[in-house]
């Protein structure tokens, strides 16, 4: 910001003592029909960091799936044993075994691994609706900034040309012997100073417009970026008006509860020793190497006698964990509302003050008319007319300043509400 200003102020100083081609070239915001508020917000919501998680979250659900669809609750395990007793009597005993181990589902473990995957599957469009209302408050940024900046570089041209035409009247004057020499020098340093705000504000604009090429791609804005205020918030009272239930970010918090409820449940079989079926096959010989093989097939389960002690500590921590988020929802929707009363409170002040800087506008341009008048009828000095003049400048530069607030506040009590464009 420093650099900017000692820029401008040098390139005003060339601008006074080298030919005005020196300047830099004027910064204009440009609105297209082509453009809307929408397309912006797919461009930027495209970009957006988070919008890569997608395919890792489809993963993790994919992953899930499978293991929910899955036939057994563990991998299946081959056994196989062999003895012999060639290192001892070697009498001929041989023995071979084999045995498959299928772990099983517990009651209600498999179905629950299926509903954690729908929960985990209903995060996705919440998720998605984040993102984009992130991506729209980035938007409603960047515009806001540039048309807030272009009203003060507007403002500021005009000022800068009314104080050159009355510079011009001077030297006119000052010419004809109607005022001093002195008026001529005053009237010079103030077009100089105007013109120098004007070059500012036009400094603070191109950086606007920049920031918003680089990160939207677009030169233009869109013709459309005004935004009407939510139904949900119209009423006589806005300090009553509630942050609705699908605001997307208590809408992904609401879901990620749902999961975390599932998880819970799942947490009761973490620990749990699931039953294993064995189901094998025995082939032995006894003492003697002229017996026959003996082949026989086994059939065993084995269940956990008592694993409710191993369980309790995932369980606690899963209900910790739910527990905690359902806090941070309680505090997320109380900040919400916070954010969107302060909002509401500032657009009401804003509207309030609109109608008495209107009034005061008025009188301020009544005043300056009078002044200018006896300043061309030599009942006032060059200073007093300037002062009028700033003193009108300002209630004009407040009034359209409102004016651009208000239509501002309404974009932030959209986003307070959570609209995405």
């Amino acid at each position: 910001m420093l650099f900017r200003v000692i820029f401008t102020r040098l390139l005003i100083i060339i601008g006074f003592i080298a030919p005005p081609i020196l300047l830099a070239e004027e910064v204009k915001l440009e609105l297209s029909n082509d453009l809307s508020l929408s397309s912006l917000t797919d461009k930027v919501y495209q970009q957006h960091p988070a919008h890569h998680n997608d395919l890792a979250q489809q993963q993790q659900i994919n992953a899930n799936s499978s293991l929910a669809n899955a036939r057994f609750a563990d991998a299946a395990s081959i056994n196989l044993m062999h003895q012999n007793d060639v290192i001892g009597s070697n009498d001929g005993l041989q023995e071979w075994e084999g045995s498959v181990d299928l772990p099983l589902w517990l009651a209600g473990q498999k179905q629950q691994q299926l509903t954690l995957s729908e929960k985990m599957t209903a995060e996705l469009p919440a998720y998605k609706k984040q993102i984009r209302l992130d991506a729209s408050a980035i938007v409603r940024e960047l515009i806001w900034k540039a048309v807030l900046a272009d009203n003060a570089t507007s403002q500021a041209y005009q000022v800068w040309q009314s104080a050159q035409k009355l510079e011009q009247d001077v030297v006119a004057r000052v010419k004809a012997g109607e005022l001093a020499g002195t008026a001529r020098l005053l009237a010079s340093t103030n077009a100089i100073e105007m013109h120098s705000q004007y070059l500012l504000a036009q400094a603070e604009l191109e950086h606007a417009l920049t920031s918003y090429r680089r990160i939207t791609g677009e030169d233009s804005l869109p013709q459309q970026y005004e935004e009407t205020l939510a139904e949900n918030t119209i009423g006589e009272h806005h300090s009553a008006a509630l942050i609705p239930q699908q605001h997307p970010s208590l809408m992904i918090m609401e879901q990620q509860i749902n999961t975390l409820r599932t998880k819970q449940d799942i947490a009761y079989f973490d620990g749990a020793i699931n039953p294993v079926l064995s189901v094998g096959v025995r082939r032995e010989r006894g003492a003697g190497h002229g017996e026959d093989f003996n082949n026989s097939i086994g059939v065993g389960i084995s269940f956990a006698f008592d694993d409710t002690v191993y369980r309790q500590p995932a369980v606690a921590n899963a209900a910790k964990e739910l527990a905690d988020a359902e806090i941070s929802r309680q505090q997320l929707e109380r900040e919400l509302n916070i954010i969107l009363f302060s909002h509401l409170h500032d657009l009401e002040t804003k509207q309030q003050q609109l109608e008495l800087v209107k009034e005061q506008n008025t009188t301020t341009q009544q005043y300056l008319a009078l002044q200018q008048r006896a300043f061309d009828l030599g009942e006032i000095d060059l200073v007093s007319l300037l002062r009028s003049q700033s003193l009108a400048n300002m209630s004009t530069n407040r009034k359209l300043a409102l004016e651009i607030d208000i239509k501002h506040m309404i974009a932030n009590v959209n986003q307070a509400l959570g609209v995405t464009l």
